[in-house]
């Protein structure tokens, strides 16, 4: 007769497995801030000040914050059944986002929340406690020891809301190869910004939007598609109903760089970086889980920059799209694949014509030919040998002289520095500007050659 043999996690190896599901600092803020919006949080405040010995990171929400009983159970790892339908608005997932996220990236947790007309609660996971007892030894502050905790925002005054302090940070390298704590801190706290900005842009406005700072600087929204920009084109749009509601699929076509804003062009990464994130941009519940990259259903060009394809999907659709633990990453259904096919063509299309007609202005002329081998898929840049100009130079010049002519233009068209081009076409197409050659440099190069050339013939005769 079998028997059945109860095996719980050894928590000293599972808070190890926790530790390491794969979050970067910004992907885990992230996660945290799910739980401050699904809280109705209409202020969320980080901070993390430079120069202490000991770094760490606060995220203060406005929410309406949990009682005694609530806020043990959220503590929980793995509390909510991810199978479970979700309430609209809610962010959440597996229900251990906020364990595993501050887990990936500190070894002490500390979460302070205070419900209306509720006293403060507070409650710390201390890694180091798990494993010197190998216990789920969560640690319930009483009032005096809540009045303790060092940089505690929450007080008697506050109405409702909670603090979640990441203490022992394990995000910033330690050893001699480390950098600086306060350089390195530095820099992750920029790149947070950055990805706070456009993951939750659509929160940043409206009527009911949540102002989201990092210390005491407001972030402001990075909208991925440029809506409000001049030459911005809105492409077609379609419903498709699914468990739960509809996906919504809007097509956008971003403005050509020359008429992007070099603000808002710098924010979304550059040329380079507008070019590397076409592509599919899905959203769960207003979220940003998936910025750019066309997920298999086609291939990033350079032509191809400029499209974007906008997917709103609600979060009753976790499942079928296989949305991991830090909804960072998710899988195309078969059915919706078959369906977006229809709608990439076209943002694609109108982002090539417009490459192509700016292309055509700045290279279809007199004294270049493009000549493209469709056989053998080849495309060269070489002196236009019909040029008016060319001709009668080369009809009115000796032999001689005009056979190093043509010699020298043949050299200047199979040295054309074709990659140079590319990459600043790619990263800062706004500094290239061929008007402003300076023509009178080389007007001297040439009076000084002639005069030379003059002085030569004369001492010859």
């Amino acid at each position: 007769m079998s028997r059945i043999e109860q095996l719980s996690p050894d928590p000293k190896s599972h808070i190890k497995t926790l530790m390491r599901i794969g979050y970067n600092m910004s992907s885990a803020v992230a996660d945290i801030l799910d739980n401050s919006i699904a809280a109705d949080s209409k202020k969320i405040e980080i901070y993390s000040p430079p120069g202490l010995e000991d770094p760490l990171i606060s995220i203060l929400d406005d929410g309406y914050g949990m009682d005694a009983e609530e806020l043990i159970e959220n503590m929980r790892i793995g509390c909510k059944d991810p199978s479970i339908e979700r309430e609209k608005g809610d962010l959440g997932r597996f229900g251990s986002g906020m364990k595993t996220a501050s887990f990936s990236q500190a070894r002490r947790l500390t979460v302070i929340s205070k419900k209306t007309d509720e006293p403060i609660v507070a409650a710390i996971w201390d890694i180091d406690k798990i494993e010197e007892t190998n216990s789920w030894c969560l640690e319930i502050l009483d009032e005096h020891e809540i009045s303790l905790i060092p940089d505690i925002k929450i007080d008697a005054t506050t109405k409702q809301g909670t603090q979640l302090i990441w203490g022992s940070l394990t995000c910033l390298q330690k050893g001699s190869h480390a950098l600086d704590q306060d350089t390195e801190l530095a820099s992750l706290l920029s790149a947070l910004k950055l990805y706070i900005a456009l993951h939750f842009h659509r929160f940043m406005e409206g009527r009911n939007k949540c102002v989201f700072s990092l210390n005491n600087q407001l972030i402001k929204p990075i909208d991925p598609f440029m809506t409000k920009a001049d030459g911005y084109q809105e492409g077609r749009s379609e419903k498709l109903r699914c468990k739960g509601g509809y996906i919504v699929i809007q097509t956008h076509v971003l403005p050509h760089f020359n008429r992007m804003n070099t603000k808002d062009m710098e924010r979304l990464g550059g040329a380079s970086g507008i070019t590397q994130n076409q592509g599919l941009y899905i959203y769960r519940g207003n979220r940003l889980i998936n910025a750019g990259g066309w997920l298999g259903l086609a291939k990033n060009s350079q032509l191809g920059a400029l499209a974007r394809v906008q997917i709103d999907v609600p979060p009753s659709i976790d499942n079928e799209w296989s949305t991991d633990v830090k909804k960072s990453s998710l899988q195309l259904p078969p059915r919706v694949k078959k369906e977006l096919r229809k709608f990439l063509s076209d943002p694609i299309k109108r982002s090539k014509r417009i490459h192509s007609y700016r292309g055509t202005v700045d290279t279809a002329n007199k004294f270049w030919k493009i000549c493209e081998d469709e056989n053998n898929g080849i495309i060269t840049y070489q002196f236009d040998p019909e040029n008016k100009n060319l001709i009668s130079l080369i009809s009115s010049s000796d032999k001689e002289l005009g056979a190093r002519i043509i010699q020298y233009l043949k050299e200047l068209s199979i040295n054309l520095p074709i990659n140079h081009i590319y990459q600043k076409m790619s990263e800062s197409p706004k500094e290239i500007d061929q008007q402003s050659i300076d023509i009178e440099m080389i007007d001297a190069i040439l009076s000084k050659a002639m005069e030379e050339y003059e002085k030569t013939n004369k001492d010859i005769e």
